[in-house]
């Protein structure tokens, strides 16, 4: 219930709130404690606070962010309310509804006829004797609060932008802005593509990622790779040898011009892949970035670059028809290496839509039990702990140690108050997202466009090239002779 007098209750002495006043001067009680008066007595019900973990600067320099527990007094109170993220705000581009037609003199006299009837049982209401309170108990779970700071879901990139994930609140704002889309899970399908807003270079500047990338580097060379790359350009020589009327064609080749439609190359041409999680986007203890917001986890490509193929030709006259062939051996000397990965929302379970985190206009906070624990389940499912039921009982081991008591609980806002005076002000109140937020604000609006992220292909010159020996090309020995 909120800070004050409970129905019904006496007026305090003054000595009362002088006593209470001095008490909070002195920092003996805090204002996650709420004053239940009945009668002459009264006592102090004081709400649970629950530990909660944001992502501080550091007060050094050149030092990087890492997360901060707010644990004991400075722990965050969990609000009971039934107000909701707010769906109101008018999507990127989306006109207005039309205003709505004046009520008929039929339709004011029935609305004339309902206040009167709300006020004839509100004034009843008061003539009916009092109920006693109902006894409370000595630390409340969570707070009442009917109206809170309004929070909309198109301030997320605001957000971001104000703690420093600039790239992230640009590809959120491209899901804003697009029509309403959703992926159907198929990564090969064809789907809206954004190729500008992440380049290679920006993801390179994290150490984890970069570390996944020269382990790229690495596995182009393995045999596995080298499978891929012998029948992929086996095919395009092929194909090139036997339909050329030429003697000599040249069948090396460059994949330059086959960017321009990044699904066709990657589809045609990628040959070795490096996944990347969101493990390794992070720095310190499991930080999050600019980069774990954009992107999550994601995998880097290798594609076929540039290829000169060589070996002796020869006619062929132990056949017939006789043939005209050639011993061709490979030489991959340069490949396009890029990032790719998908902006959705999608869960693999709807029942248990992902946590995102507690967010407002300026910050977002979050349960580092839940984040860990979705981390840890991302790179092993085994590792992921669960409720031991369904009825919210969670494991002893960490119930202390988070914000939330309860999975359920984590549907709720929470107050971090952490100024002198006041409570659920704008900057303190933080209100939990999920994926199933964002797929409820696209039903809404039908805006909401899931797409592809890729980098822009880089070409990588390869300081050891790889040499394949695709074997012996043959073409019927009329088409060469046509060409003489």
């Amino acid at each position: 219930m909120p800070t004050g007098f409970s129905q019904g209750a006496s007026r305090p002495s003054e000595g009362l709130l002088r006593w209470s006043a001095r008490l909070l001067r002195c920092g003996t009680i805090t204002f996650s404690t709420l004053t239940i008066l009945s009668g002459p007595f009264s006592y102090m019900a004081k709400v649970k606070r629950f530990p909660y973990y944001q992502i501080s600067s550091s007060s050094m320099p050149f030092t990087r962010r890492k997360w901060k527990a707010y644990m004991g007094t400075e722990g965050a109170v969990v609000i009971n309310t039934p107000q909701k993220i707010s769906f109101d705000r008018l999507a990127p581009g989306e006109a207005p509804p039309p205003p709505p037609p004046k009520p008929t003199a039929e339709q004011i006299k029935a609305q004339q006829a309902e206040a009167a009837r709300q006020k004839l049982l509100a004034e009843q209401a008061k003539q009916q004797p009092k109920e006693p309170p109902k006894p409370q108990p000595k630390e409340l779970e969570a707070e009442d609060r009917e109206k809170l700071p309004e929070f909309d879901l198109q301030d997320i990139p605001g957000a971001m932008e104000n703690f420093g994930w600039p790239i992230s609140a640009k590809v959120a704002r491209r899901w804003f802005n697009g029509p309403a889309h959703i992926w159907d899970n198929n990564l090969d399908s064809v789907q809206p593509i954004d190729d500008t807003t992440v380049t290679l270079a920006w993801a390179l500047k994290y150490s984890g990622v970069k570390k996944r990338f020269d382990q790229l580097l690495e596995l182009i060379y393995s045999p596995n790779a080298h499978a891929v790359l012998r029948k992929k350009i086996l095919q395009h020589a092929t194909e090139t040898f036997t339909s050329s009327p030429n003697i000599n064609p040249n069948l090396g080749f460059d994949t330059t011009a086959f960017t321009t439609d990044l699904r066709k190359f990657h589809m045609d041409w990628h040959f070795q892949k490096k996944e990347v999680s969101i493990l390794d986007t992070t720095e310190g203890v499991l930080t999050m970035t600019d980069i774990s917001g954009a992107l999550g986890n994601f995998v880097f490509y290798a594609a076929i670059g540039k290829v000169e193929i060589t070996g002796s030709r020869y006619y062929k006259y132990d056949t017939d028809p006789h043939q005209y062939c050639n011993d061709a051996v490979a030489k991959l000397t340069h490949v396009y290496l890029y990032v790719k990965d998908n902006y959705s929302f999608n869960d693999k379970d709807p029942s248990k839509s992902q946590y995102l985190g507690h967010w407002n206009k300026k910050d977002m906070v979050t349960s580092y039990y839940l984040a860990g624990n979705d981390i840890a389940g991302q790179l092993e499912p085994s590792l992921r702990r669960k409720n031991i039921d369904d009825n919210d009982t969670i494991e002893s081991y960490h119930k202390k140690a988070d914000y939330i008591p309860s999975q359920q609980a984590v549907d709720k806002p929470i107050d971090t108050r952490r100024g002198i005076f006041g409570k659920f002000l704008e900057k303190d109140v933080y209100w939990p997202v999920y994926n199933r937020s964002y797929n409820e604000w696209r039903k809404k609006h039908n805006r909401g466009e899931d797409f592809m992220i890729y980098s822009k292909p880089q070409l990588y010159k390869l300081k050891n090239p790889i040499t394949i020996e695709l074997g012996t090309i043959c073409r019927p020995y009329d088409n060469t002779s046509k060409s003489q």
